[in-house]
């Protein structure tokens, strides 16, 4: 069975749970509204799924996925990244959201093609990529890890700039006029994730501490 296939096979199995009578209310209601209180800013990655990871339900969280889980800076009057912004404010302003969660994960080819970039490839960029550009934005985050880690592990560097990506997205957030006012009033606040892939770990940026920790922590063992 090929790929596309097995797609249509799945949502045979969706279609028929979904149609089940104990879905019967959430269909009336999902069919004239939404009403989520959480956003959440993903990578367009495969493997990392917020709804998934979250055990969220069908209309609980409104998601924007893209290239490394970028929020680019607020443009005043040029509007350059149509697409984000405007899942942004539409999360703020209508949906009326109470939280925003940036979350990065580890091994993010996105981030690997940022941390790879030569000021040659710079200057040679082709005029069809848009790679490059995109991930450019989280720049800030990439020379501060080659500042400061040069001299360390080419993973490691990429994993320390996936989670500063993070906060650079997060600081980029509090630029949008209505994502401001929303904190300012105490309606929303923003959070920074990130998600381990291999082991399954889910950290949160404590803002506090200055560092990021574990959402949840294993039991202890006697």
């Amino acid at each position: 069975m090929d790929s596309y296939q097995e797609l249509v096979e799945g949502y045979k199995a969706f279609r028929q749970k979904y149609l089940q009578q104990d879905f019967e209310e959430y269909r009336a209601w999902a069919a004239t509204s939404q009403s989520p209180k959480v956003m959440i800013i993903g990578c367009s990655d495969s493997r990392v799924n917020p709804a998934i990871l979250t055990h969220a339900g069908l209309g609980e969280i409104f998601t924007a996925n893209n290239v490394a889980n970028i929020v680019p800076p607020y443009e005043a009057g040029q509007h350059s990244h149509l697409s984000i912004g405007a899942a942004v404010q539409f999360a703020v302003s209508h949906l009326e959201v109470e939280h925003i969660i940036v979350m990065a994960h580890s091994g993010c080819g996105g981030v690997k093609a940022l941390m790879s970039q030569t000021e040659d490839d710079v200057e040679k960029r082709p005029e069809d990529d848009y790679i490059q550009g995109w991930v450019n934005v989280l720049g800030v985050a990439r020379d501060a890890v080659k500042q400061s880690m040069g001299d360390r592990d080419f993973e490691e560097q990429c994993q320390v700039c996936e989670m500063e990506g993070a906060l650079v997205s997060l600081g980029n957030l509090t630029q949008y006029p209505y994502v401001r006012a929303a904190m300012e009033n105490g309606k929303l606040d923003l959070h920074a994730w990130y998600f381990h892939i291999e082991t399954g770990e889910l950290l949160k940026y404590n803002h506090e501490k200055g560092k990021y920790q574990r959402i949840v922590r294993p039991p202890h063992h006697n």
